[in-house]
């Protein structure tokens, strides 16, 4: 042939033309997610951290503030010498924080704002200091009492400016992130029409070079398949063109149609296509017998083919899922067409189960009637697996492993809720550990970690299986104690969790020694809300903290009075 070369030449040439594209849409799609990668990178190494900073530093300034009013008004110094060494840490934090946002290109904050806070902070902690250090000679002293009102005004000033600052650097977060969003998106966009340009750039130049080199050689047989077609017969190529390839093509195919005559589909091809499956499939019969099945099945189930075909296809199947192959399989594939990723659970032939998509469509003969259904299992062990991961991390404390705040909180309402359906009581114990603070301080936060994971492992030793243990954040957990027959039972357990918690805990060669405050409310006595609950069970620790630490105190009716008049007190405070 003349100007073409061969058939493997032009077919090489229209697949240049494809892979040109196929690179430049896949160079576009690399520089778009290398830069989706830098922005998200940016994202956590960023913004993420200075918003979790402006998060710790509202928190420990609030913690800070409860303490130095738990000291006011027990008129205890020595835990507003303690409450001091929470100044450090905030100061601490605001320099974190300040050197990150001037550091910052585009930063979220003014870093004049941020030292201004910083600097009224250190004036605050300064009187502070000062003022709870004599706390016992308040009432006696008036220039101690200025300060007093000073350093309420100074308070209520830096609440509110922590709490704006938390509220830029979470606004400015997620801004962020919703504008990663829209760049995903657009990028997105842009992807996807960008392929769609190159596919079709790519079609029509193949289009023009599969015209010129291969369509108009190849018209005289397509002719005569055309003829085949329509008469089931082909007119036999001149011997003359049998010279050439496509000459020998249109040999071929004249032969071929001869063959075909009295021939179908070989098996093998059918076979081969079946056996090169990536899901498991099952064909099975009106009756629902096993018909077909590829090497995916067998490994999938474990069994060999002469163990499957002319089973029940039930057999693949847990009990509670036999009925899928019932007749209302059949209907519903009749009514409403293929069946798409429908979650059953699978059985092996040595029983283990495992979850798995299941897929189905009927298969008809020529005439209309059912002849099959065409089954399609794809195991999702691994997708499950990765489910599960991901729900851990949600509701489990990543450090000591017990629940955390949401899940805590979740659990609660389900225990308020049986509680009340079942007209029984449940106790809410909340912990502080005692001498904590100087352990993590002293001997760095490697120890304090162990400590904390000591100290959930014990706990959780301690309650009973149907009892939950969390981790509301620090050194704080809470107790769900449910189906108590008296509310004696919480003050038992109370108490062998303070005699639990006091046993040094060995961390590093070190043995660390610390104590539990314990606060106990009770439903549905002192409240059947969750914040109800959780607040006089808190309030209930704090004075376990005033009797001398390392005890337990359930809230009473004696308690609420005082209880009432803090809660008001700090509402207006706020």
């Amino acid at each position: 042939m003349s100007g073409g070369g061969s058939i493997r030449a032009r077919i090489w040439r229209c697949v240049l033309v494809a892979l040109i594209g196929y690179f430049v849409a896949t160079m576009a799609s690399f520089y778009l997610n290398m830069s989706q990668y830098d922005r998200l990178s940016k994202l956590v190494q960023v913004h993420f951290p200075q918003a979790t900073l402006g998060n710790d530093i509202l928190y420990t300034f609030k913690k800070q503030t409860e303490r130095y009013e738990e000291a006011f008004l027990t008129g205890e110094s020595e835990l507003a010498a303690q409450t001091d060494g929470l100044s450090a840490d905030l100061s601490t934090m605001l320099d974190t924080l300040l050197v990150a946002i001037k550091n910052s290109p585009h930063p979220q904050v003014s870093p004049a704002y941020v030292q201004k806070l910083r600097d009224d902070y250190r004036d605050y902690a300064q009187i502070a200091s000062n003022v709870y250090a004599h706390v016992s000679e308040v009432e006696s002293s008036l220039d101690l009492q200025k300060e007093v009102a000073q350093l309420g005004r100074s308070q209520r000033h830096l609440l509110a400016g922590f709490t704006d600052l938390d509220k830029r650097l979470n606004t400015f977060l997620i801004s962020e992130i919703e504008e990663n969003k829209t760049k995903s998106l657009k990028s997105t966009i842009f992807l996807g029409t960008l392929f769609v340009l190159v596919l079709l750039t790519v079609t029509l130049i193949i289009d023009r070079v599969a015209h010129r080199l291969l369509i108009t050689p190849l018209a005289r047989l397509q002719e005569n398949v055309h003829t085949f077609s329509r008469t089931q017969d082909a007119i036999r190529p001149e011997q003359a063109g049998a010279t050439d390839e496509i000459g020998r093509l249109a040999k071929a195919f004249w032969e071929m149609t001869q063959n075909l005559k009295s021939t179908t589909v070989s098996k093998k091809y059918v076979d081969n296509i079946i056996k090169n499956m990536t899901g498991g499939l099952v064909v099975v019969s009106p009756s629902g017998t096993i018909q077909t099945v590829n090497q995916v099945t067998l490994t999938m189930f474990g069994y060999n083919e002469d163990e499957l075909l002319g089973k029940m296809a039930a057999t693949l199947l847990t009990p509670e899922d036999e009925s899928l192959f019932s007749a209302s399989l059949i209907n519903t594939l009749e009514k409403n067409g293929p069946m798409k990723d429908r979650e059953i659970t699978c059985l092996t032939k040595n029983g283990r189960r495992f979850p798995a998509h299941f897929s189905g469509s009927a298969m008809h003969h020529e005439a209309g009637s059912l002849e099959g259904i065409i089954c399609v299992f794809n195991d999702i062990t691994e997708l499950k697996k990765a489910e599960h991961t991901l729900k851990k991390m949600a509701h489990y404390d990543a450090l000591t492993g017990v629940a955390n705040r949401n899940l805590f909180f979740e659990k609660l309402e389900n225990s308020i809720r049986e509680a009340q359906r079942e007209e029984r009581i449940f106790a809410l114990l909340y912990l502080d550990l005692d001498k904590f603070k100087a352990i993590n301080d002293s001997m760095g936060h490697e120890i304090g970690d162990l400590v904390l994971k000591t100290v959930a492992s014990r706990l959780q030793e301690v309650v009973r299986t149907g009892d939950m243990v969390a981790r509301m954040g620090g050194d704080e957990f809470t107790i769900i104690l449910n189906a108590l027959h008296s509310p004696a039972d919480a003050e038992i357990l109370a108490k062998k969790i303070t005699k639990t918690i006091a046993a040094p805990v060995a961390a590093n060669g070190f043995d660390c020694t610390l104590g539990v405050s314990i606060g106990i409310s009770l439903f549905p006595k002192d409240g059947t809300h969750t914040e109800i609950l959780v607040n006089k069970a808190d309030y209930a620790m704090y004075l376990a903290k005033a009797a001398g630490r390392n005890t337990f105190c359930r809230f009473t009716e004696e308690h609420l009075d005082n209880y009432l008049a803090n809660s008001q007190q700090r509402d207006h405070e706020l």
